[in-house]
């Protein structure tokens, strides 16, 4: 086969990949996205990229791994894992044993990995049977921390080709990994064919990463006329003239691979349609050469050596032959294990042109020869596959039923339930199905595809499928279809936050009075969600589960109370309920909601630094079993929120970030946003935070009809109005943001369903008690309404009311109510405030922050100027340490205004606009009603000024005031 020496065409696209490669050398992980049509040459422009990134290296660079995930068109049948093995595969070869340390780390990685590469288990002595919770994200978890760890010692360069055929598992890894880039030495590429969009559902994630501007996209366009001039003279100098090369290149389309193709052609005259094109060098070939190729098209885009060899009948001669002479003509290449097309196209073509009743007898001949190899669930799905295309439905049946009893299914969720949805789709053509399948109804071999699919987070299709088996005709075990209706009812929950009563109350109406185990287990679930609002009904849920022995229903029956308890105020019996939890449950997803629980619990009652604790506890054990996407998620929002408190924003901020990576449920997502959002308001980021929130109400505005995150934005809406507020100079416009915030206040009072979050919006609802008596006296209607605000909130901090905070929460909101006190008292207040802080406790540290700039703001009120620059010293420091950039500024600010650590120069220029005009007014004598009649102003409001003037000049009086005003004045022009 002719091929370019050299790449023709491709320069700038070239470059791109470069620097991108050099990047993730360098330390920088990237993510790049090739697309462009079939034969348009993206594997060609990453070969040579990657040869230019080895024939760069330096000495001390990492050396570099390159491992490829080549996903193969199968159909709804296609192979599970392939592509991903061979990536690990690739892996193994490029590091050797050092994938196996890598692995070793974890034997939950390592298990994992041995479902997918039998080779890597057996190598290892660690490794010991045991059952793996169905999970959507295992395997793409599991490689991706391979990848991470590999990182560190070697530039990992992992390449996902032809995305386009890629099953759910490897489109969700390929996406998943390009968005995160977990790892030091990272370079992820992704390639898929641009016309495959509209009919690759898959391809939907990798489409939506075209929004993000760190990851970069290239679009390969076909070549000039003159490039594929260059590319014809490159391949074959001198042989073809300026007529011939015009006829190939319009021929051609510019399409590199068609150009290549038409060069190799020694025959005098094109042919016509491009399948003829494709077909001509195959047709050209011994019979004993093409018989192998056709049956290679069948086996699939890699065929195992030996495998082939059954196939074709045994014998090695033929077989060396036949391959000898396809890998000279440039037809198929060499794979690890066997061998494969040059390229898909080519494939496509020859499959399309072998006789069907010659296609049928290799799809048996393929099948028979799998099954002896083995009977691993991968082998079997593709038995199952052969069997089907070979028109025999009930083998087919058979060989699907045995695949799903293998190991492995739970690994590969959503190629899981299209086996399950197949084994329905024959159903009426396979003799005793039911007797085949175990004894399942078909109603519950399509709930199994359902439950497959919401492992998978395909919640929507999950939906279809269980109300289909639901919609079957004909009578139905009840127990099968109280199952299913349970199934319906988690599809509902997790697509529209709220549970389907009818479909609880059918279920439970099949299922009460039978006392047989199973019954009796999905009664308890049914109940424990039917009864989620009520102890009793809870309790009772609880009793029934421990009466049918199973014990993870009773873990989440556990749980689900512990949650009601949570919601109800009484921690300590929903601490002993998660612990009641831990105790029984035998699986890892019954002891994430339990710890998730006990976390929540100390993050409610203020213990910040604890919640982390649990929290983190939670995301690593996860991680470790490969877990990060479902419970580890949570766990990383949990921990994320909890981090802010504790003065830990840049951290927090990472967390959320990784979160939102992570989860797709809009109400989790949304949970994560708040987290970003609450950073950017602490972090003096108000635009970013207007950004989030207008994300929520334009494009998520669903989220707010589930109370916690109703609340959660009401919140923040507070704590920004105040923000608004402290930093507002004019006093009209002042008043009016307070009146907002008061406004604010009563909606998220009315979004205050629950106990537990009152002491959340406790130090804001106080802070904004102390705006509003700053400006008291201007109107009547407000000062009533922060009346009714402080009578609230001071009835809330009396115990036993509030629950579980620290002491020094309900010293703040006191002192924050005595902003219109004596100077005294609110010197006194502040320090008690400061006196009781603990680190990671009661209150978050940005209050405690605020509670210093109150502290340093009396100490300049007050006159003791030394103490208030040392305060505020140290509150800027700790303040931008801990994130909290909107204090710390607004310490720098008080410093300035105050004269504090400046010269006088700078003592003038922290007056604001109106305060200038006052002091000039003062230093020409005027009285504060002089000065208000001049400014048209109140004699209260001028004496305000006068205050403010004199605590930032750090003078005692007037008359220094006036003194001072005329020494900084500009002396008066010399007149001649």
């Amino acid at each position: 086969m002719a091929v370019s020496p050299v790449l023709i065409g491709r320069q700038g696209e070239f470059e791109a990949l470069r620097r991108a490669l050099a990047d993730g050398r360098g330390g920088v992980p990237r993510a790049m996205v090739i697309r462009g049509e079939a034969g348009i040459g993206k594997t060609r422009l990453v070969q040579e990229a990657i040869r230019a990134l080895r024939a760069d290296a330096a000495a001390d660079d990492p050396p570099v791994v390159v491992a490829t995930a080549q996903c193969v068109d199968g159909g709804d049948g296609a192979p599970p894992f392939h592509a991903l093995r061979g990536l690990l595969r690739d892996l193994r070869a490029g590091v050797g044993d050092g994938l196996l340390d890598v692995a070793s780390a974890s034997p939950g990685v390592l298990r994992t990995l041995g479902v997918l590469v039998p080779e890597l288990a057996e190598a290892s002595a660690t490794v010991a049977p045991e059952s793996i919770e169905p999970s959507s994200d295992l395997v793409s978890d599991t490689i991706e921390t391979v990848v991470e760890r590999l990182s560190e010692r070697f530039h990992v360069v992992v390449v996902v080709e032809d995305l386009h055929w890629a099953d759910a598992l490897t489109a969700s890894f390929a996406t998943l990994l390009a968005m995160t880039r977990r790892g030091r030495h990272l370079t992820v590429v992704l390639t898929y064919r641009s016309d495959e969009v509209a009919r690759r559902t898959m391809l939907s994630g990798v489409v939506a990463l075209e929004g993000r501007r760190d990851i970069e996209h290239l679009e390969l366009a076909r070549l000039s006329g003159a490039e594929v001039g260059s590319q014809i003279e490159a391949i074959a100098p001198g042989r073809f003239s300026r007529a011939d090369t015009d006829a190939i290149a319009a021929r051609s389309g510019g399409v590199p691979f068609f150009v290549e193709e038409l060069v190799s052609l020694e025959a005098e005259e094109l042919p016509g349609p491009l399948r003829d094109l494709l077909l001509l060098r195959y047709r050209g070939t011994s019979p004993g050469a093409r018989q192998i190729v056709a049956l290679l098209s069948v086996g699939g885009d890699d065929v195992d050596h030996d495998i082939l060899l059954r196939v074709s009948g045994g014998d090695r001669t033929v077989l060396d032959d036949g391959v000898r002479e396809a890998l000279e003509r440039g037809l198929i290449t060499v794979t690890a294990t066997g061998y494969g097309f040059r390229h898909a196209l080519l494939r496509e073509a020859v499959y399309g042109d072998v006789l069907p009743g010659v296609r049928r007898d290799a799809h048996r001949a393929y099948a028979d020869a799998l099954e002896r190899a083995g009977a691993s669930f991968s082998t079997l799905a593709a038995v199952a596959e052969h069997r089907a295309r070979s028109g025999d439905v009930p083998a087919a049946f058979d060989a699907t039923v045995r695949c799903l009893a293998q190991p492995g299914s739970e690994l590969a969720p959503s190629t899981t339930a299209a086996l399950w949805r197949r084994l329905a789709e024959w159903w009426d053509d396979v003799p005793d199905a039911q007797d085949r399948v175990g004894g399942a109804s078909r109603m519950e071999v399509l709930r199994r595809a359902a439950e497959y699919l919401w492992h998978a987070g395909d919640y929507l299709e999950a939906r279809s499928v269980v109300t289909a088996a639901l919609a079957l005709p004909g009578p139905s075990d009840p127990v099968e279809r109280a199952t299913a209706l349970w199934w319906l009812v988690m599809c509902e929950g997790w697509i529209s936050i709220r549970a389907d009563e009818q479909a609880l109350a059918e279920a439970d109406a099949l299922l009460v009075g039978r006392t047989d185990s199973a019954a009796l287990a999905q009664l308890a679930r049914v109940r424990s969600i039917s009864g989620r609002h009520d102890i009793a009904s809870l309790e009772d849920a609880v009793s029934i589960a421990r009466d049918s022995g199973d014990a993870e229903t009773l873990a989440i029956c556990l749980t689900n109370l512990a949650v009601r308890r949570v919601h109800d105020g009484d921690d300590e019996l929903a601490a002993a309920a998660a612990h009641a939890a831990l105790e029984v449950t035998p699986r890892a997803g019954g002891r994430h909601r339990a710890l998730l629980v006990l976390a929540g619990i100390a993050l409610f009652e203020a213990r910040y630094r604890e919640a982390a604790e649990g929290f983190e506890k939670m995301r690593r054990e996860a991680l470790e079993i490969g877990r990060e996407h479902g419970h580890g998620a949570i766990a990383t929002v949990g921990l994320a929120h909890t981090l802010i408190p504790v003065g830990r924003l840049g951290e927090s901020e990472a967390h959320a970030q990784r979160a939102l990576q992570l989860l797709v449920v809009p109400f989790d997502r949304s949970a994560a946003l708040r987290v970003l959002a609450e950073g950017d308001l602490w972090g003096d980021r108000p635009a970013a935070y207007a950004e989030k929130r207008r994300v929520i109400d334009d494009e998520m505005p669903d989220v707010l009809d589930v109370p916690d995150e109703d609340y959660g934005w009401r919140r923040l809406d507070l704590l920004e109005a105040l923000v608004r507020i402290a930093d507002e100079p004019d006093d009209r416009r002042r008043l009016e943001l307070v009146r907002a915030g008061v406004s604010r206040e009563s909606a998220l009072r009315a979004a205050e369903t629950q106990p537990w979050v009152r002491p959340w919006s406790l130090p804001i609802r106080a802070w904004l008690v102390a705006e509003g008596r700053r400006v008291s006296g201007a109107d009547p209607s407000l000062d009533h309404g922060i009346s009714q605000i402080r009578d609230d909130v001071m009835a809330l901090v009396s115990p036993p009311t509030i629950r579980g905070v620290a002491a020094v929460l309900v010293d703040f909101v006191a002192a924050e109510s005595t902003a219109d006190a004596a100077v005294e008292s609110r010197l006194a207040a502040w320090r008690a405030v400061l006196a009781g802080v603990r680190a990671g406790e009661g209150l978050a540290v940005q209050f405690v922050h605020l509670a210093t700039l109150r502290l340093a703001e009396a100490l300049v009120e007050c006159g003791d100027r030394a103490g208030a620059e040392a305060t505020l010293a140290e509150l800027g420091a700790s303040a931008r340490a801990e994130g909290d950039a909107l204090v710390a500024r607004w310490a720098a600010q008080l410093a300035a205004r105050a004269g504090l650590g400046g010269d006088p120069g700078s003592r003038i220029a922290s007056l604001t606009e109106r305060e200038s005009q006052v002091l000039e007014l003062v230093a020409r004598g005027m009285t504060n009603p002089q000065i208000g009649r001049e400014l048209f102003i109140s004699p209260k409001t001028a004496s305000i000024h006068v205050s403010s003037i004199l605590t930032k000049l750090g003078v005692a009086n007037r008359t220094e005031a006036a003194a001072f005003a005329r020494a900084r004045a500009p002396a008066a022009p010399a007149h001649d």
